[in-house]
Formats: C-alpha cells, structure tokens, sequence
C-alpha cells in the first residue's frame, strides 16, 4: 500500500488527539476503521507507530520520525492550495495593483492615478533598485506592473512579459552641496564631478556599478566611492554635508539652500526607462492608458531642475504624442 495524503492526515490526527477514538471522531469516520487502516499503514511501513495503552495512543520513535515527515508534506501541501487560492484571485477587480521597479516619483504620480481609475481598487508599492529583479517579480506573478530605469548595458527579458519603451536614453544628473565648488548654473563636466567623493549603492549590487564604472574607464576617469548607501536620505545627508556628490534621476527636485541637481555635460550618463506587464494579466488592456499617464506626469515635473526643463524643453517633451 502506498501512503496517502489521507494516510498522513489520520496519523497526525491520532498524535494531535492522542487516542485513536478522539482521532476517529476528528476524521468523521469510526474508531473500529481507523484502527485498521493505522494497522494497514504501519504493515506497509514495517513496524508500530503508536503504542496502544489504556491512557491514549503516543508515538514509537518510529512514529515520531514518521510524523514528523508527515507534517511536512502536509505542510507543503497547505501552501500549495494557498498559492493555487492565489493565482485564481489575481486579476479579480477587489484585488490591489501591484507595482514594482524603481523610478522615483513616477511612481507615486502613476500610484496616484492608478488609484483614481474605476478598475483599479487599490495600489502596492514595491520597489527594488535592481532592475532584474522588478522584471523577474513581474514574470511570476508577484508584481502587475514594473516601471523601471535600467542602464544600456546586455539584458534578457524573461519569457512571458512584455513592454513598452518609455524612455530610450533618459540623462543621469548629479546632485551636490548647493554650495559645493563644483556647482555652476550649468551642466558640469563628469571629469570635475570625479574630482570629489562619490556617494552611491554598494558596488556589485545591481547593473548599474558596473555601467557607471565602465562609463568612468571609457571616459579615462576613476572613481573614488568612499561612501556606500541604499538609503537615499543618508545619501542626500552626505551630499549636504559635502562630503559626497552622486547620481540623481533627471527628475529629482532642486532643494534651494540644500541640494543643488546639475545635468553631466554631453550626457555621458543615461538610461532607459521601460514599462514591463505580462500580456495575459488585467494591466495589458490599460497599457496604453497608463503609458499617456506616465508622459503626463514627466510634463507635469517641469520646475522641478533648471537641469530638468532645459533637457525637457530640448529633448523629453519628444516623447509626447504629436498633436
């Protein structure tokens, strides 16, 4: 006989009630049936799992290590119903929309909206700076949508997800001390930036290190990272304080009197923005709807930089429809 699912559940209910009388009545089935079936089981195993005595029925050592491995199984097949419970539910209109990626206040401005839409119940926000990651998410169920920046280097896209280019080469800007030596009411040369501390996330964490540090070797520079964060408000802390300048999206505000945000002369640093959504999930039908949200938002972001609406006014705004 081989063991069921059925089988492991009328042992842990004979040990969770220790007796097979009180096991009997959790099953719903009848003390005398399920003494033969324990019996049955225990000859197809080979040996005794439950002592009988007068004061209840407790495991052998036996029974013990059986059990043990019963709840398991049984624990993981728990997770398998709750995981398929899951999946039926996606998509349901009572269901929150789950965005991912990593792109700053775009993602609160189309969180914003989102929750305005009449098929749309609610918003989660998830974000990770590691592109890969937002893109896997998406592939597998955990996020609907990811909007993220990824840098021009070689990528993959998993099977099943689609997208839809935002940005082909959006600037990286930098941000420094509004007092800073550096600061000039224009861009600033990536060479006189590198001449101080840079402020950034832990090397190797996502693709953009990489691109950055073959950015600086094409360009002859090298880069001195003292400082390592992926907490933005540490880094903003050390950008005031001077003792550190590092990136910033194009999108990032001026803070007067705090932080200044400069474009990099010749834009020797840039990256593409793109939208990733499975094509058989409730979010293909509103692609197109929240694409023109996305372009609204950025020309809604004029007056956030001088940086901003010089590279708006010469190059973003091409990302609007023609009227």
């Amino acid at each position: 006989m081989e063991l069921e699912v059925r089988h492991l559940r009328a042992l842990i209910a004979i040990d969770d009630t220790g007796s097979l009388t009180r096991g009997a009545r959790r099953l719903g089935m009848s003390q005398p049936a399920l003494s033969g079936l324990l019996k049955r089981i225990e000859h197809s195993l080979g040996g005794a799992l439950f002592f009988r005595t007068e004061h209840g029925c407790p495991p052998t050592p036996l029974g013990t290590d059986v059990l043990a491995e019963a709840r398991v199984v049984l624990g993981g097949m728990s997770a398998i119903a709750d995981r398929v419970a899951e999946w039926s539910r996606r998509g349901n209109p009572s269901d929150p929309l789950r965005v991912g990626g990593y792109c700053g206040f775009l993602h609160v401005a189309v969180s914003r909206w989102l929750r305005e839409q009449p098929w749309c119940a609610d918003v989660h926000l998830v974000e990770d700076t590691d592109d890969r990651i937002s893109v896997e998410k998406v592939a597998i169920g955990e996020l609907d949508l990811a909007l993220v920046y990824r840098p021009p280097l070689p990528g993959t896209t998993p099977p099943g997800v689609a997208s839809v280019l935002i940005h082909p080469a959006e600037p990286v800007f930098v941000a420094m001390a509004y007092d800073h030596p550096a600061v000039r009411p224009g861009p600033v040369a990536l060479a006189d930036v590198l001449d101080h501390p840079w402020v950034d996330e832990p090397p190797g964490t996502t693709r953009w290190s990489a691109y950055l540090g073959q950015t600086c070797q094409e360009h002859g520079l090298v880069l001195r990272q003292p400082h390592s964060t992926r907490c933005l408000a540490t880094m903003l802390e050390l950008v005031h304080a001077k003792l550190a300048v590092g990136p910033a999206l194009a999108t990032s505000r001026d803070r007067p009197g705090s932080i200044a945000v400069r474009a990099l002369a010749d834009m020797p640093l840039w990256q593409e923005l793109r939208l990733f959504y499975r094509p058989d999930s409730p979010v293909a039908a509103r692609v197109d709807e929240i694409h023109a949200q996305i372009l609204t938002a950025y020309a809604g972001r004029l007056g956030c930089s001088q940086a901003f609406d010089t590279w708006w006014h010469n190059q973003g705004q091409e990302l609007l429809p023609a009227m």
